[in-house]
């Protein structure tokens, strides 16, 4: 839980799988992006309270807590007051619950009015069709577009006025309906509290139960673990089955690449049953590019979500296990890989730089290839492909004409592919900046420090950045890395790590919460920094040297380990009834 008495410009995103709330925690709605949403729909622009006149905004705010739950706590002449939003999981929504306080010596009547400012659109409708069906009681508002949207109260509403569009500039113009006037009426006895509880819901919840995974670090890094964990967590949803977004609040659907690099570290903290559900979901719409939660989905897979699919869905297979679905959707994903003397072949558009043409590409090659092994297939040909890529001293980014010095080479050095310690002296010298690790060299003459995939630091990049060091024997600097990505876990969203920031300034270009920021912290923590390696015959563990902490919670199978690293050597804290052989190196 994140307490603060002036949260200034911080924001919050609290969820549940079918709804979240992203919102200030100085209480303002201040971009469009704010306010209620059921991906990949809007249904709120946002909401306000006044209580005997006085708006709960920041003049009377006195602090703010933030965690599963955004608690707002205000003080007026005569009453203390304290907003408490939820998101419950058997809810398809929120609920916001007023805790009043009376200061006074006497009885005290309290009148609490309800703004609303409802938008109900699809998220690249930008502005609604504002064709809303309003129906209105005293036990709930009714309010129907593309959607339906219920206010409800434990408390009788008293409604009057005339509904009307509002136009207004949360950062950029946006029209909602405000249905009118709601009131509520109680009277609370001096030095008593009362509480009124509103409901915000659309649709029919989900059926589907998250069991969290008691998961931690102790040590450097820990904190940030465990909310890359939470974070991971908070961004699955139950919309077209279960699946992973990409990011709070912008990107609302599930994107292929997005949710596998993600699923390395969602199997690393242990969530097995949603990680087969995801890849379950895949194989059955047939592995395409991105499922959409409004409209169709891509009819077909980005050439590096293939290989991806088969490399997280062989981790749940190593830790857990897997379905004859996603068995079978390995063996179609591997159907798509197409080589010409080795090298695989690709369009230049579609790799996770969408906004530059680059093929062949060597981070597609090195995913086809570590996909090749899992397979047990042309990995021999897809290797002498990969050191086609290799020049003295250099990895190019693709085999076309004029290709840039990239951070994309981290990949194959990653696995382990390509034996170039001036490439990853290049990593830690050109592409290391501040704030993380740059798509491209500093020393480039197209780089740009806020360009999207043209030197801005992205948390994926850090990451290849940070595992490539490690796999290679450099753990200080692969430390250092993390180090970078750690330092935004309260900037922009407490307890989220961001998608992308100016490689020299550090100032947000993307998403405050993305998925998977946070999914590779923890596959790189657990996978190269504690060097923890599942197989059905065996896990090992070989930590980087100097490394000192506690992983307690490690799941196996049904079974879990506690782990305590002492400037490299390992000792097992508990006595799991494990499958496989333990061995520590």
């Amino acid at each position: 839980m994140y307490h603060f008495q002036k949260p200034g410009k911080l924001k919050g995103t609290i969820s549940n799988l079918d709804t979240f709330l992203h919102r200030d925690l100085n209480t303002n709605f201040s971009s469009k992006w704010s306010g209620l949403w059921t991906p990949s729909y809007k249904l709120l622009d946002y909401y306000a309270y006044k209580v005997n006149g006085n708006w709960l905004n920041q003049d009377n705010l006195m602090a703010t807590d933030y965690g599963e739950q955004i608690s707002y706590y205000f003080e007026t002449e005569s009453l203390s007051i304290k907003e408490e939003i939820s998101m419950p999981s058997n809810l398809p929504g929120m609920k916001s619950k007023l805790e009043i306080e009376n200061k006074q010596e006497d009885v005290k009547a309290v009148q609490i009015g309800l703004e609303l400012g409802v938008d109900i659109r699809e998220k690249s409708q930008d502005i609604g069709t504002e064709n809303y069906d309003i129906d209105r009681n005293k036990k709930r508002i009714k309010i129907s577009d593309q959607k339906e949207l219920k206010i409800s109260s434990d408390e009788e509403l008293l409604n009057s006025g005339t509904p009307y569009i509002r136009e207004h500039f949360p950062g950029e113009k946006q029209r909602c309906l405000v249905p009118g006037e709601t009131h509520v009426r109680i009277e609370i006895p001096p030095g008593e509290t009362k509480s009124v509880e509103f409901t915000f819901s659309s649709g029919n919840n989900s059926t589907h139960e998250i069991t969290a995974v008691n998961n931690s670090l102790e040590g450097d890094l820990g904190r940030t673990f465990e909310a890359c964990t939470t974070s991971m967590e908070n961004l699955i949803y139950d919309k077209k089955d279960l699946g992973i977004i990409a990011g709070h609040p912008w990107f609302q659907s599930y994107w292929a690449r997005d949710t596998f690099w993600t699923l390395l570290g969602l199997i690393d903290a242990g969530y097995f049953e949603e990680s087969q559900k995801i890849l379950e979901n895949y194989a059955e719409n047939g592995l395409p590019g991105k499922i959409n939660l409004s409209g169709k989905n891509e009819d077909k897979g980005r050439i590096d979500t293939y290989p991806l699919y088969i490399i997280a869905a062989d981790k749940l297979r190593r830790h857990y296990g897997i379905t004859d679905t996603i068995r079978k959707g390995m063996s179609n994903a591997f159907e798509e890989l197409e080589t010409v003397e080795g090298v695989v072949q690709h369009s230049p558009e579609g790799t996770w730089m969408d906004t530059l043409e680059r093929s062949p590409a060597v981070d597609v090659q090195a995913l086809w290839l570590r996909a090749s092994e899992i397979m047990e297939e042309k990995t021999e040909k897809l290797q002498n492909g990969l050191e086609k890529f290799e020049e003295k001293g250099h990895i190019k980014d693709h085999l076309g004409d004029d290709a840039p010095h990239t951070i994309n080479p981290a990949v194959p050095l990653m696995f382990g592919y390509l034996d170039q310690e001036d490439y990853l002296t290049k990593i830690n010298a050109e592409f290391s900046s501040r704030y993380g690790a740059r798509t491209r060299s500093v020393t480039d003459p197209g780089y740009k420090s806020s360009g999207y995939h043209t030197g801005s630091s992205w948390g994926l990049t850090t990451c290849w950045a940070s595992a490539a060091n490690f796999k290679n024997g450099k753990p200080q600097q692969g430390l250092n890395f993390l180090e970078k990505l750690s330092s935004f876990l309260d900037e922009g969203q407490p307890g989220a790590l961001p998608e992308v920031v100016d490689s020299e300034t550090g100032e947000n270009l993307g998403c405050l919460e993305q998925a998977w920021s946070a999914g590779l912290l923890v596959h790189v923590i657990d996978t190269y920094l504690l060097g923890i390696s599942v197989t059905e015959e065996k896990i090992t563990i070989n930590p980087c040297k100097g490394y000192t902490g506690k992983r307690l919670g490690k799941k196996v199978g049904e079974e879990y380990l506690d782990i305590h690293v002492d400037e490299g050597s390992v000792e097992i804290l508990n006595d799991p009834d494990l499958d496989q052989e333990l061995v520590i190196e």
